[in-house]
């Protein structure tokens, strides 16, 4: 398999390289057709992650099945089911509960547990090849690794793998000074288990008109690190080594210009409401194959009832997606229609943005099969 290392590299700097960037008014677009996944009795068609690796010659997606501790591999191409690769919890060969991954290629795949400390390396025949131990820093969470709603994309530079963290703190009591030394991010050395924050914090005055949601989600596109916050029009820019460059202003066109506060939940009913129900943003994917990034967005919706906020809790009913080029100029944004797809299920190859319709309220869903619709862009005139 290491073989194939060097012709994929070579394939993909061949690819970016006379990609040419986008700037003109985009839109996304489908013919309606759908790329459709058979799956087993004990495999949701909701799942809980999913990354997507793109092969000398194949389009790969690998489906995190926590029900069986278990990834699963796919062939996009042939679209059916390659390898399951099952892990031990406990024992020699045991990895805890695999919560998230990150494929850095076929050879190497990072297995993460949360809230544990497991931190493990396999490949594709599910071979245990390595555990790394590390302590997180002081106050800060493990390695937090999710393929699913918000997206946390590890970067692996030499024997450094950088990953994204959370803090211990009561949301409602975190003033603007403290949030404003929290960091985002750290840094893993794998070989010497040294564990190092970098820089960039959370921005001064996110917390000024009362306590927000403390979610974010990451993308690079190798050059920079960009940061998308729950409750801030604003995507921060950082180099690698996560020193912030600069803020760009990114409002999507469907939300309010500013975010309620936890000041405004004070029952269960409220709470979970301004949780599920209000403005926000989730998660940001690059598309190396097009030069954009992709920024979901989701508008408040109106509810009367805890039976509408438990539909909303697993399954939005209205969504967004910006599409913005490499330098974060905001180039369009489509409303999909409600009830329809599952954003939290969607990944980037080749064909385009894949978006799930396992919407419970989508006639097309089907429980055995993972289908997902194509978006492709398409110039506004």
């Amino acid at each position: 398999m290491k073989r194939l290392i060097l012709p994929i590299i070579i394939a993909l700097l061949y690819f970016s390289c006379s990609q040419k960037d986008i700037t003109t008014p985009q839109k996304l677009v489908s013919d309606g057709q759908l790329v459709s996944l058979p799956i087993d009795s004990q495999t949701s068609n909701v799942s809980g992650g999913l990354v997507a690796f793109q092969g000398e010659d194949r389009s790969w997606l690998f489906n995190v099945n926590q029900t069986n501790n278990e990834v699963q591999l796919y062939d996009l191409g042939s679209r059916k089911m390659e390898k399951r690769m099952i892990f031990d919890l406990e024992g020699p060969e045991g990895v805890g509960e695999v919560l998230g991954i990150h494929v850095q290629n076929l050879d190497s795949i990072f297995l993460f547990g949360y809230p544990s400390l497991n931190l493990n390396l396999t490949d594709t025949s599910a071979k245990f090849k390595a555990k790394y131990t590390y302590e997180p820093p002081l106050s800060y969470t493990p390695a937090f690794v999710y393929n699913a709603h918000y997206s946390y994309s590890p970067i692996l530079r030499g024997d450094k793998l950088l990953v994204n963290t959370k803090f211990g703190a009561d949301l409602r009591e975190v003033s603007d000074d403290t949030l404003a030394s929290k960091k985002l991010s750290y840094v893993i050395d794998l070989k010497s288990s040294e564990v190092e924050l970098l820089p960039i914090t959370w921005p001064a005055g996110y917390n000024t008109s009362g306590p927000k949601l403390l979610d974010f989600s990451m993308a690079s596109d190798g050059e920079k690190l960009v940061y998308s916050l729950v409750a801030d029009h604003n995507l921060y820019v950082a180099d690698l080594d996560g020193n912030l460059n600069k803020s760009v202003e990114a409002k999507s066109q469907f939300v309010d210009q500013g975010f309620p506060s936890f000041r405004e939940a004070t029952d269960r009913f409220s709470t979970m409401k301004y949780v599920f129900a209000s403005d926000r943003y989730e998660r940001i994917l690059w598309d190396q194959y097009r030069g954009v990034f992709y920024r979901f967005v989701y508008p408040k919706v109106v509810v009367e009832s805890e039976g509408e906020i438990e539909q909303l809790r697993r399954f939005p009913r209205k969504f967004a997606v910006m599409i913005l080029d490499k330098e974060l100029n905001v180039l369009g944004e489509t409303l999909f229609p409600e009830n329809t797809y599952y954003p939290g299920n969607s990944f980037v190859s080749q064909e385009g943005l894949y978006i799930s319709i396992s919407h419970p309220d989508n006639p097309n869903n089907e429980e055995d099969l993972m289908s997902f619709e194509v978006f492709k862009l398409e110039e506004v005139e």
